[in-house]
């Protein structure tokens, strides 16, 4: 075996311009793999520690999604463009914490409400666009948590002016972010402790005022999360249509009015229609605001339930055990008939992971487009070259070696050729990961960061992303070179003297 490596590497000497050739692509292909799982591995551990750290802790509880869409810790996905899906309160919340008061393992937990809205200055409808840009439109997401239990979990640490909402108070904590698109679109200022209006992004069209309490900056400079309003719950479940009516399901009475079911078309639409055979409106003198009998209940249904809440949060004392625990809770709720489903950090975040994981599928079908045209360049740089030397293959065969032995020959070139110019492309890919990670490059658009899982441009080396990627390359190399070596081991040693004399 050392004697066909020696020999291996001599041949790789005497043909340096297709060695060289090969070589470069290998060490290229390397490189841009090894940097593009660099800057995934980057950005998913970045996500996942300012998400978990900030916004859906380890362990995020809710209600099933509904029918035919997908939910998360921001809102409800669904194919429907007739219906604007509000995120589901759990249904059961003293079992569900019951359940929780008995599991080990919870260092930290809050429950929030999540919701959509935006800003307005005075009346939208009325607002005349001028050069303002649509993404410069004041939407936010609106947390709110549990007093006192939900700062202790996601300190605001970066406060800037004012204070955190008094609880019970339509007072709100606001995005810096949020504040500087306010003030670019309306080009009025969003300042402190003064009163604007806040509409709802549901079908409900809820519109309330907010009193400005202070403004923060996001505890990740760099993070993908959107513009964030931090509020108390009875200021949010309004937007989150978290109502009595929606709370409970009415049964119906036992026994329903059916009189007008026995009318036609023609007796309730056409000229002989008269209304007071139904003790309805007529011309006489009743009084229209008891068309609708006692609305007591109805105004009762139509408010904001106080016991309602979209999720709770956990934070545990080993997070590496957070897929474990999910699986063993999910098993409780199931065993005891609980309406209520937990999820990991990345299913509750789905809404920003979504992008980084499709950016991921991207990338590995690029990677994929690369490697097949590296395997065809080097599989016919590899065939010209055993073309070019079948006399040498005839002069070995000659002398008695064997198909094997040949066959062993071409094989350690490509792995003595693949693994040096692997380490090649592996140590160029470190010093560029080196520098750009020493230029500290952030990005502040918001739609980039979304899509890039956040602002910070860095990449992050993994063992097991650079062996892997060797061992590949290395194996693709190796599988180049079956087909070139059986063409020329099919030519005989006398026609493939012959062909090396010419």
């Amino acid at each position: 075996m050392l004697v066909i490596f020696r020999m291996a590497l001599r041949n790789l000497l005497q043909h340096k311009s297709k060695t060289i050739i090969i070589g470069l692509f290998i060490a290229i292909g390397v490189t841009v793999i090894e940097l593009g799982n660099g800057f995934l591995e980057a950005t998913n551990r970045g996500m996942e520690r300012d998400f978990r750290a900030h916004y859906t802790g380890d362990v995020v509880i809710s209600a099933p999604a509904p029918k035919n869409s997908k939910m998360d810790l921001f809102g409800v996905s669904s194919m429907s463009l007739t219906e604007v899906l509000q995120i589901p309160a759990i249904e059961d919340i003293d079992s569900v914490e019951e359940v929780l008061s008995k599991t080990e393992g919870i260092s930290k937990q809050t429950k929030i409400i999540s919701s959509k809205a935006l800003f307005m200055n005075g009346d939208f409808a009325d607002f005349q666009m001028e050069d303002q840009n649509y993404m410069d439109i004041p939407v936010f997401f609106m947390f709110a948590g549990e007093s006192p239990s939900f700062y202790d979990t996601f300190p605001v640490v970066n406060l800037v002016e004012g204070k955190l909402p008094t609880p019970g108070t339509n007072e709100v904590l606001v995005d810096v972010r949020l504040k500087k698109k306010f003030e670019t679109f309306f080009k009025v200022p969003l300042e402190l402790n003064k009163s604007y209006i806040v509409a709802g992004q549901s079908m409900n069209n809820t519109i309330r005022d907010a009193v400005i309490s202070g403004f923060y900056e996001q505890p990740d400079k760099d993070s993908s999360m959107y513009s964030l309003i931090y509020c108390d719950p009875s200021f949010a479940r309004a937007f989150a249509e978290l109502t009595y009516a929606n709370s409970f399901t009415q049964e119906l009475p036992n026994e329903i009015d059916t009189e007008l079911s026995d009318f036609s078309e023609d007796d309730l639409f056409g000229d002989s229609f008269n209304t007071d055979d139904f003790g309805i409106i007529s011309s006489g003198t009743n009084n229209y605001d008891n068309i609708l009998g006692d609305t007591t209940l109805r105004d009762e249904l139509n408010k904001t339930d106080d016991g309602a809440w979209h999720f709770i949060i956990l934070k545990l004392d080993n997070p590496r055990k957070a897929e474990s625990f999910i699986s063993s809770l999910n098993n409780t709720f199931k065993e005891n008939n609980i309406s209520a489903t937990a999820m990991n950090w990345k299913a509750a975040s789905s809404t920003f992971s979504s992008t980084v994981e499709g950016i991921g599928i991207i990338f590995t079908v690029l990677v994929i487009i690369l490697a097949i045209v590296v395997f065809i360049i080097i599989m016919n740089t590899m065939t010209i070259s055993v073309i070019e030397r079948t006399g040498e293959i005839g002069t070995m065969r000659a002398l008695g070696a064997e198909k094997n032995f040949v066959r062993q020959l071409f094989t350690i070139e490509s792995i003595t050729i693949t693994v040096l110019s692997s380490i090649a492309g592996t140590v160029l890919a470190l010093i560029i990961m080196l520098i750009i990670n020493c230029c500290h490059i952030s990005l502040s658009n918001d739609i980039a960061k979304m899509l890039l899982g956040g602002g910070a441009i860095s990449l992050i080396p993994t063992f097991s992303s650079i062996f892997g990627t060797i061992i590949i390359i290395t194996i693709g190399c190796i599988l180049a070179n079956i087909y070139p070596v059986s063409t020329a081991l099919k030519i005989t040693p006398l026609k493939a003297l012959s062909n090396g004399d010419n």
